[in-house]
């Protein structure tokens, strides 16, 4: 290794202990309060607290999120209670309590949500005796917890100012928004702006997400995060085929300027410590916009009334200084619910709930039966290995070998030095920093976490037999993971793209059904704005498996055969994109009344017709029924819309065709366990 290579490598792991500073003094703090409060049998607590405040330590935490962290604390420890009565109600409880704590929290788009709480509840049985003649101490230790871990996040909060850096990120996202549509007055849409305008679609909708999905800002920045994002989507639909001839160049020019202008003064004025009466003049440049409105392209006219609204949205929303996130009724709410989660075996939610809950039912079972000292590494292993993705529960099985390896070789050395307790305290502290710096699921986690763990299981047990109880244990958790990944719901990345791609097709019924909402009552722009960042963030993803999938080459049958229908995965894939667009398009155009009430019944056969063929197998035929039926509108950019749709519909019946089902078909359960 090189002078320059060490340098680079030591600043690196500098920084990232600078950077897991508060979550090492949050650790040590939690260790010594509960150590000196309650004693050394409740200290299995520290770690999933810890793991709670790295966790929300980079995220906006409001208060409601305060009052969570006691009440579903209060619901793992009711949960864990109930679990360690009996082994029946340890099978029964281990295997509901994944499906409020991993299906409602996680999601194949946040997966690791569950980690936290579900930690908790694994770690709560691992001294069932605590639970059982000591069950209001465990509640107060949990409390106490609780309190030291909101006042950590107040305290980081005050000086990290989350909310005002989720802002900054809104800022520079509108910034590259307005520059975008400026290259594109002055030179059209070349392919790297169409890269851009695709690339920021994708950011905006990633920040939009997150920031909903896990409180990463406040509530008016959700609010306008949500917009900007549904702003770029409109924004990326200029990236498909329209006409930018000489004949509309001078006129797509003028209107791009004038929207990139608006865009770049929306920036100075989104803030609520923005003049109203700047927020006011701006609104009314925009009406006057949207009024004289002519524009002889229909997708650039669709794209600019779109626009245009969207940014009266923004206004009106940047200008309530008492704004909160958007409200849904309770149907509102239960639709989008069932349009994200699919409560189906089908669903990762559901295949990566059962494997959870089935690993956690064995293992917890286990040491309930067996009164064996410190046999609850079993379940602290098994937890930690089993991953979302069994690719990575597979990695971390070799990573944590190793290093659990030579964690022991290391507590071994040290026990020859004889340390009394205050020495093996001093120690364990020392050790916290680089377990917590270092990368999770690699060896040298796995290293200092067994170093610090046989270490300060010393204090009470020889350390030879902490070793063998260690490496015993983690054999066991290697042998029951592998077992449940292989066997048990086994999921793949042709599984999952394959689940993808037919997710999507669903949710084009969804939002067809969306659609016939919208003509007859008035629907909230969240609706629809929750349900597009959905669509687009599955669409990314699968995007990303289908890359995956290439890129690992001919290693097996499966992989090969996706491979040589990249091509068609590829056109199926832009469609998809497409259709969604449109479909986008068409509800705010329905929104904005453009279907008159004498062509309702009319438009009631097209959504009709299209809803009884979005699945796989149909999707794109009924060309023929439907080319009439559309021409029948009044409208020019409803039919314009509806008949791209159609026309993208017929390219995705084709490409779904030359897949020949290898994208779409869900594997037999042999294929499964075969491929795993």
């Amino acid at each position: 290794m090189t002078r320059e290579k060490i340098i680079r490598w030591t600043c690196d792991r500098r920084a990232q202990l600078v950077g897991t500073l508060p979550v090492i003094v949050f650790f040590i703090a939690l260790f010594w309060v509960v150590q000196l409060g309650f004693g050394d049998q409740y200290l299995l607590a520290v770690s999933p607290f810890t793991t709670l405040f790295e966790t929300r330590l980079t995220k906006y935490n409001p208060p409601s999120q305060y009052a969570r962290f006691f009440l579903v604390s209060a619901l793992a420890l009711v949960g864990a209670r109930v679990a360690v009565t009996n082994v029946i109600l340890c099978v029964a409880v281990n295997l509901a309590m994944p499906f409020v704590l991993v299906f409602m929290r996680s999601s194949q788009l946040n997966p690791r949500r569950y980690f936290p709480y579900t930690m908790l509840f694994a770690f709560l049985q691992l001294r069932p005796g605590n639970l059982v003649a000591s069950f209001g101490t465990q509640a107060a230790v949990l409390a106490a917890c609780c309190v030291v871990l909101s006042a950590g996040l107040l305290v980081a909060g005050a000086v990290r100012h989350r909310g005002r850096e989720a802002r900054l990120r809104l800022h520079d996202c509108v910034r590259r928004l307005a520059d975008d549509l400026e290259r594109a007055a002055a030179g059209g849409i070349d392919e790297p702006l169409r890269a851009e305008l695709l690339a920021l679609r994708r950011e905006f909708a990633a920040l939009a997400y997150s920031a909903r999905e896990d409180s990463t800002a406040p509530p008016r920045t959700v609010n306008l995060l949500d917009m900007m994002a549904t702003l770029a989507q409109r924004t990326a639909y200029l990236t498909g085929n329209f006409d930018w001839s000489d004949r509309h160049r001078e006129q797509h020019a003028a209107l791009l300027g004038q929207l990139a202008h608006l865009t770049r003064e929306l920036d100075a004025v989104v803030d609520a410590s923005a003049s109203s009466g700047r927020r006011a003049v701006l609104a009314n440049r925009t009406r006057a916009l949207l009024a004289g409105l002519s524009v002889d392209e229909p997708r650039f006219r669709i794209f600019c009334r779109g626009y245009l609204n969207m940014l009266l949205l923004i206004l009106r929303t940047a200008d309530d200084p008492q704004q909160r996130v958007w409200h849904m009724s309770a149907r509102d709410a239960a639709g989008t619910a069932l349009f994200r989660k699919r409560p189906t075996l089908d669903s990762f939610e559901m295949r990566f709930s059962v494997r959870c809950g089935i690993v956690l039912a064995v293992s917890c079972s286990v040491n309930l039966l067996l009164p064996v000292d410190h046999l609850y590494w079993y379940v602290l292993h098994a937890y930690l290995l089993l991953q979302p993705f069994p690719d990575e529960s597979s990695r971390r099985m070799r990573t944590r070998m190793a290093g659990t390896a030579l964690g022991c070789v290391f507590v071994h050395a040290v026990a020859l030095l004889n340390l009394g307790w205050a020495g093996v305290m001093v120690l364990g502290m020392v050790l916290v920093a680089p377990l917590y710096a270092a990368r999770p699921g690699t060896v040298t986690s796995a290293f200092f976490a067994t170093a610090y763990a046989v270490t300060m299981a010393s204090v009470s047990i020889d350390d030879g037999y902490a070793t063998a109880m260690r490496l015993g244990s983690l054999a066991l958790a290697v042998v029951t993971v592998a077992l449940v990944n292989r066997l048990v719901l086994p999921t793949s990345d042709r599984r999952l793209f394959a689940a993808d791609v037919r997710q999507l097709f669903a949710m084009v019924r969804q939002v067809w059904s969306l659609v016939r909402t919208t003509l007859d009552e008035r629907v909230d722009t969240v609706v629809s704005s929750e349900r597009l960042l959905h669509f687009q963030m599955l669409h990314t993803q699968a995007n990303a498996l289908l890359d995956s999938i290439s890129a690992a080459g001919d290693k097996n049958a499966e992989i090969a055969e996706v491979a040589r229908y990249r091509d068609a995965a590829d056109r199926m894939l832009f469609c998809l994109w497409e259709i969604g667009c449109e479909l986008e398009q068409l509800e705010l155009l329905v929104r904005l009344g453009a279907v008159r009430p004498e062509e309702r019944a009319l438009f009631g056969r097209v959504i009709d017709l299209a809803e009884s063929r979005c699945d796989p197998e149909r999707f794109g035929t009924g060309v023929d029924e439907a080319e009439p039926l559309v021409m029948g509108l009044a409208d020019e950019d409803v039919r314009y819309v509806l008949q791209q749709y159609v026309d993208r519909a017929g390219e995705l019946r084709l490409a779904v065709d030359e897949a020949r089902g290898a994208l779409v078909e869900r594997p037999s359960y042999l294929d499964e366990v075969r491929r795993a």
